[in-house]
């Protein structure tokens, strides 16, 4: 029986019966949004290797989308796999909010600085700068005003377990502003949603998240007022996007409607890595997302990159996880290991969103245990 959810944000959308199949049956490989994956009712699948088409660039501030990456505008098109962002060359350097800092296509740099393809380290917040390795930035985080919106989808992995207690000691670590919600999936993965995630999330944050899953609508609005007052008060929010961007899209789209006064396709910056995530977004949602937001895909985090290595096989992981047993976090480690035992695998690969916003490279963390090391 197709059931349907009802949005006062979507009116446009309806799911069809053509949008689901039936479970466990692989179908026709269908390509919504034409980035070249899809989904056959079991499993995302690759249509064919597509081509990058031109770089839209709705804003005029020389930085669109190209179908499958952050670009820069009036550049050549390349061909590539939607698996792998485009990185493109060094150009001038875009500083949004006058603090002398930018993005330049690459990475964060100084505006005085803008023709460096590597760009300058820029501060985390109003502290002192933090080397971040050569990894790219997208923007300068400022952690007096900038909210950070945390997203976990559950569903269907565990590791948003193990994400979330890495996510609370850098909220503590680094005196992180931000709000955090579970249940973010989309269309495509809401019945793979797992209700026993939530016991981790309590004895993580306690009753300081929302529930998308039991409430979406409250959770849709809290974030909508949370992301608003920020936006007024002068700051960016910045969402680490744990999921599909479903729930991200709904946000963005009631902002704008209420307030255009706010330029949300500069001051809410999307960090995505993870193409999984995308290909089960809502094709709707995520355009939109893409065209609203400075939507960042940086590399996915589950695989050997420039991100930090923290999806360790149990022989592998070191003393992480006595450590984490025995530290001030042992209570809610305790609670992620019972959820996701660490002797299958520790996995909070989600993270590597939060250490790119913030600006700390693999040069401070490149896997978990020099994570510990750092956030212990």
């Amino acid at each position: 029986m197709l059931t349907i959810i009802r949005s006062t944000v979507f009116p446009a959308i309806l799911l069809s019966t053509a949008l689901w199949a039936t479970p466990g049956l692989a179908q026709v490989c269908t390509d919504s949004d034409g980035d070249g994956w899809g989904w056959d009712g079991t499993a995302s699948c690759r249509v064919s290797t597509v081509a990058q088409s031109a770089c839209d660039d709705p804003d005029g501030d020389g930085y669109g989308w190209d179908g499958q990456a952050t670009c820069i505008a009036g550049q050549a098109a390349q061909a590539a796999s939607p698996a792998a962002p485009v990185v493109v060359p060094g150009s001038q350097c875009v500083d949004d909010d006058g603090d002398g800092w930018g993005w330049n296509g690459v990475a964060s740099c100084r505006t005085d600085d803008a023709t460096s393809g590597q760009g300058t380290t820029p501060p985390v917040g109003n502290s002192s700068p933090v080397s971040t390795g050569g990894t790219g930035l997208s923007g300068s985080f400022d952690r007096q005003r900038d909210l950070i919106a945390i997203h976990f989808d559950h569903a269907p992995d565990r590791d948003d377990g193990h994400a979330s207690v890495a996510a609370l000691m850098m909220t503590e670590k680094l005196s992180l502003n931000v709000q955090v919600v579970g249940g973010t999936y989309g269309v495509y993965s809401r019945d793979r949603y797992d209700a026993e995630s939530e016991s981790v999330m309590n004895a993580v944050w306690g009753s300081d998240w929302l529930n998308a899953h039991s409430n979406h609508q409250g959770a849709v609005n809290a974030a909508v007022n949370r992301w608003t007052a920020t936006l007024a008060a002068g700051g960016s929010v910045w969402v680490a996007e744990g999921g599909p961007s479903d729930f991200t899209a709904e946000v963005v789209q009631r902002i704008n409607q209420l307030h255009s006064e706010f330029d949300t396709s500069r001051r809410i910056r999307v960090i995505q890595h993870s193409v999984w995530n995308e290909d089960h977004s809502l094709a709707s949602a995520l355009d939109y997302t893409r065209a609203n937001t400075r939507y960042v895909r940086i590399e996915d985090g589950n695989n050997p990159n420039a991100t930090a290595d923290l999806r360790f096989e149990s022989h592998n992981n070191g003393s992480f996880v006595s450590r984490a047993q025995s530290s001030r976090y042992s209570a809610e480690w305790t609670s992620a290991f019972r959820y996701l035992s660490p002797s299958e695998k520790l996995d909070f690969s989600d993270t590597v969103e939060l250490l790119h916003i913030v600006g700390l490279g693999t040069n401070v963390v490149a896997d978990v245990n020099q994570f510990g090391d750092y956030f212990f």
